[in-house]
């Protein structure tokens, strides 16, 4: 089974990051092809089938704050139709979504994308605070994706207000310093429709995304995205 993994983009380590996520997939058999462009993503899947796109990247327009200026130019990104094709196309013929932390926030020019995964990022809406902090994660949902995870913590961002579908399952939840729980993550399978998709909001850094039980939510996300549970091959 074949997995196309799109990564980059600023203020995450995103070489070893996605590396990390590459190893932990690798163990439920997929082959683990790693691109950094949206053209390479286009042009990976016109190449063949692939039974998983995973999307830790962090590539959005870059608007509404001086911050970004100085990476506008290398890393901004608007949503060509090429890849609105790419990406549709795939969920049509059942292949699976992944999306991990900062998959949410990107490809913010086309609310296709958040269709796709069940929701996301919303600028002016959501939010997380300064830096990183403690996270403790737990599961509120019994489902193939949580089955056996137990309660951990992560020194994560923790994504807040994020908008969700309300046909998405929210599978588990993140609660911080100041005590307040938001989704960390969720599925869509819409009845009727092919193709799954599993968003993960934590895995800021390599220490939070191979933590064991975090680790074990991706792993199964993956599987569940791709359909294991109905009797595909691993």
């Amino acid at each position: 089974m074949r997995a196309l993994l799109f990564t980059g983009g600023i203020f995450h380590d995103f070489d070893r990051m996605a590396a990390a996520a590459a190893g932990i997939l690798s163990t439920t058999g997929l082959a683990v092809e790693i691109v950094t462009q949206p053209s390479e993503l286009v042009a990976g899947l016109a190449r063949g089938r692939a039974d998983l796109v995973v999307v830790q990247g962090l590539r959005w327009r870059m608007l509404g704050n001086e911050k970004y200026d100085p990476f506008r130019a290398e890393w901004g990104y608007a949503v060509g139709a090429d890849l609105k094709d790419a990406l549709t196309g795939h969920a049509a013929h059942g292949g699976g979504i992944l999306s991990l932390h900062t998959g949410c926030i990107s490809f913010d020019d086309w609310p296709g994308w958040h269709d796709l995964i069940g929701g996301g990022w919303v600028w002016g809406q959501s939010f997380h605070v300064p830096g990183v902090e403690p996270v403790h994660v737990h599961t509120v949902k019994e489902h193939a994706v949580t089955a056996g995870v137990k309660p951990f913590t992560v020194t994560d961002e923790h994504y807040r207000a994020l908008a969700i579908d309300p046909q998405a399952v929210v599978l588990a939840e993140g609660t911080a310093s100041a005590g307040d729980s938001y989704p960390v993550a969720w599925a869509l399978g819409r009845a009727g429709e092919h193709g799954r998709s599993v968003t993960i909001t934590t895995g800021h850094d390599v220490a939070s995304i191979t933590e064991p039980n975090h680790a074990r939510l991706l792993r199964q996300a993956a599987q569940w995205a791709m359909g294991c549970d109905k009797g595909k091959a691993a």
